[in-house]
């Protein structure tokens, strides 16, 4: 359980981290040039969020679509075997 908290504080980490450095800082105050400039702050991170887990799921796609041709190989390999199954003695 730990290590699959760990896990995922370590990928919202790795996933937020860049969004942050794209987008401006927050700002403090409540003047409506300063929530705007906020509102366009947290625009700009839910769309860098979104892009982070668009490639994110094309990466596991492709690793999915990947592990799935290893596998046809490796099941093509066998098929091209010569086996004859060892005869069963009647009892």
């Amino acid at each position: 359980m730990k290590t699959t908290r760990f896990i995922v504080i370590t990928l919202a980490t790795v996933l937020v981290s860049p969004a942050f450095a794209a987008c401006p800082a927050p700002l403090a105050g409540d003047t409506p040039e300063v929530l705007e400039a906020n509102r366009e702050r947290l625009i700009c991170l839910q769309r860098e969020l979104s892009e982070k887990a668009d490639d994110y799921q094309v990466t596991v796609d492709l690793d999915n679509l990947d592990r799935r041709f290893d596998d046809l190989q490796l099941k093509q390999r066998f098929n091209s075997l010569q086996f004859t199954p060892p005869k069963v003695p009647d009892f």
